[in-house]
């Protein structure tokens, strides 16, 4: 049995897919972003980061500054909060399952 129906997993995906896409398109807009603002994307955006550094950037790479990067980017992004989200929910089951056994 899955933790949450599928239709709700499809929507946490696409949620957190634009997000990441808000977030990376975030470092390079042309415009002035307060600086809060700023500093939150980088912080979402920074587990794929990481992983593009990892993957196809290299030493001294500042950001992708191709399609497949950015790709790498936004996917690893969403991937990681997705993991999050899953994991917030498992871990909220267990413990719900563990307050109310004794309620039964």
């Amino acid at each position: 049995m899955f933790i949450l129906r599928t239709r709700t997993w499809l929507i946490v995906l696409l949620v957190v897919f634009g997000l990441s896409v808000a977030a990376v398109a975030g470092h390079f807009l042309p415009y002035y972003v307060p600086r809060t603002l700023r500093e939150l994307c980088a912080g979402f955006a920074s587990p794929g980061e990481l992983l593009w550094f990892a993957t196809l950037g290299g030493a001294f790479a500042g950001y992708p500054s191709d399609l497949p990067g950015y790709v790498v980017w936004v996917l690893g992004t969403a991937v990681f909060w997705t993991f999050v989200a899953v994991l917030c929910v498992a871990l909220g089951k267990g413990v719900h399952s563990l307050v109310h056994r004794g309620r039964r």
